[in-house]
């Protein structure tokens, strides 16, 4: 059987992917963001330090978690995604959060309302040419001394990952980034990085490098 073929970005290939996997994902992944873990550590310290005024928007949230951390410290936030089957998982696990079906390209948000955007494990679904786009529409919507949060997959080119989800085989294209060559990206946009980190995969994950990037809207 011939592997599948991804010629260009397809917004709805990858939301019909992630509506037919939505409890299966949650269910694995759905508490990955626990305290005490690496992950964790990092996303706190970024919030922490974004400004005091407006949501935490969660960019390709998924099932929610980040939104579901920010509404337990207090904090309202914003859940983005184009997968109207984890939309529907979010708002079941977090009704204090608002959940809306947008494409990161563009967001129905108002400029600088946000105090700061996450986006965890979500570039790497983005071919490179749209990254610059991507980043410019969080910018926008971030205030100046807004935070910027990335956790994505390090490596280089893109590669096919197939992986089994409902006892079915599923496919997708997957986008790495050196960890140099996003830090330069996030500073074209608009952005003063603060840290950067790494670390390797748990045997349940993805095998590939995990990076971290906290940026500043400047």
């Amino acid at each position: 059987m011939p592997e599948p073929e991804f010629r260009a970005f397809d917004p709805a290939q990858v939301a019909r992917l992630y509506d037919k996997i939505a409890g299966e994902y949650t269910g694995r992944f759905g508490e990955d963001l626990r305290p005490g873990t690496g992950d964790r550590a990092f996303l706190d310290v970024a919030l922490a330090s974004a400004p005091s005024r407006g949501p935490v928007l969660d960019l390709g949230c998924g099932p929610g978690q980040i939104a579901a951390i920010t509404v337990d410290s207090g904090r309202p936030a914003i859940g983005a995604d184009i997968s109207a089957g984890m939309l529907a998982v979010a708002r079941r696990r977090v009704p204090l959060a608002t959940f809306l079906s947008a494409d990161a390209r563009a967001l129905p948000l108002r400029p600088g309302s946000c105090r700061a955007v996450a986006a965890f494990y979500f570039l790497h679904h983005l071919p490179k040419a749209l990254l610059p786009q991507v980043l410019a529409e969080v910018r926008r919507v971030l205030p100046a001394g807004g935070i910027l949060v990335v956790a994505t997959h390090l490596g280089v080119g893109e590669q096919l990952v197939s992986s089994e989800w409902n006892d079915a085989p599923q496919h997708l294209k997957i986008t790495f980034y050196a960890r140099d060559e996003l830090a330069t990206l996030v500073v074209a946009a608009g952005f003063s990085v603060e840290s950067v980190a790494s670390r390797h995969p748990r045997p349940d994950e993805f095998q590939a490098e995990h990076g971290f990037i906290r940026a500043r809207a400047t």
